[in-house]
């Protein structure tokens, strides 16, 4: 059982830029928020860094842009058929401005070529320039926050993504491979639409596509980790779990005393909840259920593939303090009376719990798994 004290964990940030178009929630934004941070803490680096495309610059490569760079000539745009020209001169270069553009140390071969190519850095992900035989190209540009400009190493080759990341009800990603004449080889789309999802998140029953084809969610979670190296929902539970604690909590306690104000508190966790893989390998599901003869009294059980874990009664919970619930099991009552008690923290989210086995005083907590009311 990993265990954690204190529970502190840094986490980076990739994606989520809400600008144009549909916004999500303030607990949906929290989500894909630590969604995103997870990802860059399970890569160890944001997309394509480290990859074997990325290479340092020979000054071969870093001076065949000097004329660019010093507007001695532009970069051909090609946009529909049409062309249009782009001076870095006219280019926004003031760092104080969200729409600056800058010169990236970055090189890479983005069009496999075996030569690295310019990236400037600026608004939805820059710009990526490419000179052919004497001449400049925009090879991609940032299309707003519904075409997001990176770029990623996957199957051995280099390829541009333009991705919508930042909208509710979806995940999109447009994959280009270029060749050196500037020509797409292969592109493709993948995708997860889940725009009736009660917690902006998708789940089984959402739609996953994957070169124009249907796939399943288990199959979208395994191109994404493949690809992006992002964690799946259950892995990335785990990865988060670690920042649970890592704040000072000053909300009121609420006391289980029978009141009206606990009672109303303890509503927000009701559910029937699913868990994919606990911290040993186990899956099951959650129940956090009101009796049904419509009286405060309520059930918690956790079933899993080795049996359970609990079967607890709503008067196992002793208080409830921000998001979370604490709950003194007794796990073994032996013939005598005596009682050995486990003590469990449930976190609450709204589309998932969080699940942590503590000591006496709710302190030392230790990962659990999280649980989600559809996975």
């Amino acid at each position: 059982m990993k265990k954690y004290s204190k529970l502190f964990m840094s986490i980076g940030l990739i994606v989520c830029l809400c600008g144009c178009g549909q916004s999500q929630s303030g607990e949906s934004d929290d989500i894909w928020q630590k969604v995103d941070e997870a990802e860059a803490v399970n890569s160890g680096a944001k997309e394509g860094e480290g990859s074997s495309s990325v290479a340092e610059a020979s000054a071969g490569d870093a001076d065949s842009y000097s004329d660019f760079l010093d507007s001695k000539a532009p970069a051909i745009a090609i946009y529909e058929g049409q062309e249009s020209e782009v001076w870095f001169k006219d280019l926004p270069q003031d760092p104080q401005e969200w729409d600056s553009y800058s010169v990236s140390d970055e090189r890479v071969d983005l069009d496999n070529d075996g030569k690295t190519e310019l990236i400037l850095n600026g608004p939805y992900g820059g710009m990526y320039l490419d000179e052919r035989a004497g001449k400049y190209f925009v090879l991609a540009q940032g299309e707003g926050t519904t075409g997001e400009l990176s770029y990623v190493y996957y199957e051995g080759k280099t390829y541009i993504i333009h991705r919508d990341t930042s909208h509710g009800g979806r995940q999109s990603y447009h994959f280009d491979c270029y060749n050196g004449d500037g020509e797409v080889t292969d592109a493709f789309d993948l995708t997860a639409e889940y725009w009736d999802s009660e917690y902006d998140f998708y789940d089984s029953d959402s739609d996953f596509t994957f070169r124009g084809q249907k796939i399943t969610m288990d199959e979208y979670e395994k191109l994404m980790k493949d690809i992006f190296n992002q964690p799946s929902k259950a892995e990335w539970g785990a990865e988060t779990a670690a920042t649970e604690f890592g704040y000072d909590d000053n909300s009121e306690k609420i006391v289980n005393d029978a009141s009206d104000s606990f009672y109303d508190a303890m509503e927000a966790f009701y559910g029937e909840y699913i868990y994919k893989k606990d911290c040993d390998g186990l899956e099951g599901s959650l129940a956090i259920i009101q009796e049904f003869d419509n009286s405060r009294e309520y059930s918690i059980y956790d079933n899993n593939t080795n049996g359970y874990r609990f079967i607890a009664l709503g008067s196992n919970v002793e208080y409830i303090k921000g998001n979370k619930f604490y709950m003194k099991y007794p796990e073994t009552v032996y013939e005598d009376g005596t009682e050995v008690f486990k003590y469990y923290v449930f976190a609450n989210h709204g589309a998932y719990l969080v699940i942590f086995e503590t000591d006496e005083n709710y302190e030392n907590p230790e990962y659990i798994y999280t649980a989600w009311h559809k996975y």
